[in-house]
């Protein structure tokens, strides 16, 4: 319901935006564009405020002031030993099993949702006013058909001389009260019956205006403004734009018809418009197609009919322009999604409870974190698994959960991850929703169904699938379920499918998981193979790195390492500084394993400064032609940078911007750069042995 409720509003403002713009080109306009161009170019917007598709664009934000992250306790509910759990005895078959399990409480039917109100509210408003328009219509036309009766001979004839087709009929009722057009697929235009009537030029005149009016489709155009006025009821613009359109239709047609006309014809056709809009009117609905139906914009026609003269060249270039320029306008779109994590002058609410799983998961100590799930920062089974992270939108509700655990893993040949974790946001703040363990364990399925696998060890084992729901008590609502021995043996078959349906889950791995082939080559037991600048593959030690950057000097050293996964590939590479004297003029050296082989890639002192977890960086150009934001890339040309934000400079002062690819302003720039800025910056460590046994454990 909220993606609906974004999508219309962002419809409803970018519509708005363009229909703001006509207003303010209109002055340009005036008369010297055909009011024809003035009425298609409605179109535009119409459309604009209809189809979701189209180039977004972000309208600038008040800066947010950035919360502080406050830790909520979760009380972690009991779960067996596990050490009392692997010994327990077996029980004899012929003795009944009774297996502790935490108490489920069916969650209550959650409430509805204030953004599943105002759906409600906006689609029954709009179908009300959709209906009532239709239902006004239908009433008089079939009121006016029921009475509609030959015209007279004269009328047929200069009819017949306009040269309609066939399609449109002529007729006329006393239903009516001036020359208007009825009907879609069975057009007809209904003259007036009884009282005086037309002149002859001047009743010719009528007809050519609501022939034009059949010409052109206006009552189909009509009906879409309607559909446009139904969806954004809401918007007084929408409404304002539905009587402009209007009365651009007129004018439009009249200017049509007067073009045929000499000037005091002219003037006698304005006579026709005078004396019809003095007879007393009857109220017809707004899709009809009347020839005079306001008098209080009678002026605006006259006065256009007066001053019309045709365009020429300088009207015809003005109207290309216009129009294209209303064209490139009308496939932009605001965008009103969400803004990404880490934005400029946002944080990410998980981050300190990430930092404080990464700390516990190096120092492998859960009694020193009774907060945290210890099967997350300790786990049973060892490290030989990828621990990490991962966020996922279990309920569709636009905000990301965190999941923690095995995920993205292959465990016993499966290939779904083991979620142990899953945290959501509570009034902003991260709350533990569903805690596992080794033998309790918990997939996601493809379709965010939580799959999960419960064994007491003592010949029970349950499954269940639940869906995620963050205002269900206890976050879980149960969908099915099933347990061994009680449904047979048939249950395992349906548990271990449920189970097997998990996904893998691109996860972010925490510092220290899956990175001890490192271990040697940091502790300088173990050659890496270095890739120098002609692509050679030279075997060194990661004593003999400083030497490739400095030397001729004695004071150059590696100082610092950091780990973290650069290209995004879900494998961690370890970053090394380099730096001579006074911590200046050094290097970095990028080990990366591939394979069973442990590869070496020095880059130079001006690339990764400001390093951030997400492996973006700042670099610059020696000469100082270039500088921005990058991420490492590995390939066969070794490693290259892939650049986000650049800034394009000539001696040493900015000349041309980009970010993604794509020329921005300096301002744009800027932005890019102080989002940069808000991510979380990597951790370096000093590079030693207790360090290095500790993050390559």
């Amino acid at each position: 319901m909220k993606e609906v409720l974004l999508t219309l509003l962002s419809l409803t403002l970018s519509g708005s935006l363009l229909c703001m713009l006509l207003l303010l080109l209109r002055p340009v306009m005036g008369n010297r564009v055909p009011r024809a161009v003035s009425y298609y170019l409605w179109l535009a917007v119409l459309l604009r405020f209809l189809i979701p598709l189209g180039y977004g664009i972000t309208l600038p934000q008040l800066p947010q002031p950035t919360q502080e992250m406050v830790r909520q306790e979760t009380v972690l509910p009991e779960r067996q030993d596990q050490t009392d759990t692997q010994t327990a005895p077996i029980t004899p078959p012929s003795e009944p099993v009774t297996v502790d399990q935490p108490e489920i409480t069916q969650p209550s039917a959650p409430a509805i949702s204030l953004p599943g109100m105002l759906v409600f509210l906006w689609l029954a408003v709009g179908a009300g006013f959709f209906l009532w328009h239709i239902a006004a219509y239908a009433r008089f036309s079939r009121r006016v058909r029921a009475s509609l009766a030959p015209p007279t001979a004269e009328a047929l004839a200069l009819f017949e001389g306009l040269g309609h087709g066939s399609r449109v009929r002529l007729a006329q009722s006393a239903q009516v009260d001036a020359p208007m057009l009825l009907g879609v697929f069975r057009p007809v235009i209904v003259l007036p019956q009884g009282g005086p009537s037309l002149p002859p030029q001047a009743l010719a005149a009528a007809l050519r205006h609501e022939l034009t009016h059949a010409r052109r489709w206006d009552i189909c155009y009509k009906w879409l403004v309607v559909l446009v006025a139904s969806l954004h009821w809401f918007n007084p613009l929408v409404h304002w734009m539905g009587r402009r359109i209007a009365l651009d239709c007129e004018l439009s047609c009249d200017e049509a018809v007067v073009r045929a006309l000499a000037p005091e014809q002219r003037m006698a056709y304005g006579d026709m418009l005078l004396l019809l809009a003095a007879r007393p009117g009857r109220p017809s609905p707004w899709m009809a197609a009347p020839l005079c139906q306001e008098g209080k914009r009678l002026k605006t026609r006259l006065l256009g009919i007066k001053g019309y003269r045709r365009p020429g060249k300088a009207a015809i270039c003005l109207t290309l322009v216009l129009g294209l320029a209303v064209a490139c306008c009308a496939c932009t779109v605001v965008d009103l999604e969400p803004q990404p994590r880490a934005a400029a002058g946002e944080s990410d609410p998980y981050q300190p409870l990430l930092i404080e799983y990464e700390l516990a998961f190096l120092q492998q100590q859960p009694d020193l974190y009774p907060d945290l799930v210890s099967a997350v920062i300790a786990p049973y089974w060892g490290q030989d698994h990828q621990l990490g992270y991962a966020r996922r939108d279990l309920d569709g509700d636009g905000s990301e959960e965190l999941l923690l655990g095995w995920v993205g893993n292959e465990f016993w040949n499966l290939d779904q991850g083991y979620v142990f974790a899953i945290y959501t946001l509570v009034d902003g703040q991260p709350v533990l929703a569903v805690e596992g363990w080794e033998r309790s364990l918990y997939v996601v399925s493809e379709d965010n169904i939580l799959c999960h696998c419960g064994s007491s060890g003592a010949g029970r084992t349950e499954w269940h699938q639940y869906r995620f729901d963050p205002s269900a008590e206890g976050f879980l609502v149960t969908l099915d379920q099933v347990s061994q021995p009680e449904d047979g043996e048939g249950a395992i078959a349906i548990g271990e499918g449920w189970m097997a349906s998990g996904v893998s889950l691109p996860y972010t791995p925490f510092a220290g998981s899956g990175v001890r082939a490192y271990q040697d080559v940091l502790l300088g037991e173990a050659p890496f193979l270095c890739v120098d600048g002609s692509g050679q593959e030279v075997p060194t030690l990661l004593p003999d790195i400083p030497l490739a950057f400095s030397p001729y000097s004695s004071y150059a050293s590696v100082t610092e390492f950091a780990i973290l996964d650069l290209d995004g590939d879900g494998s961690r590479e370890v970053v090394l500084r380099v730096t001579d004297v006074a911590n200046d003029m050094g290097g970095y050296v990028v080990l990366r394993q591939e394979g069973d082989e442990i590869m070496g890639y020095p880059s130079h002192w001006r690339t990764f400064w400001y390093l951030k977890t997400d492996g973006t960086f700042t670099y610059s150009y020696t000469a100082g032609t270039e500088d921005g934001i990058a991420s490492a890339r590995f390939g066969e040309d070794g490693l290259t940078l892939e650049k986000h934000i650049r800034c394009e400079m000539e001696a040493w002062e900015p000349k041309a911007f980009e970010v993604d690819g794509r020329p921005v302003s300096q301002t744009e720039y800027e932005a890019a750069c102080s989002a940069q800025d808000q991510k979380a910056d990597a951790v370096w460590y000093e590079l030693n042995e207790t360090n290095i046994k500790q993050l390559t454990a």
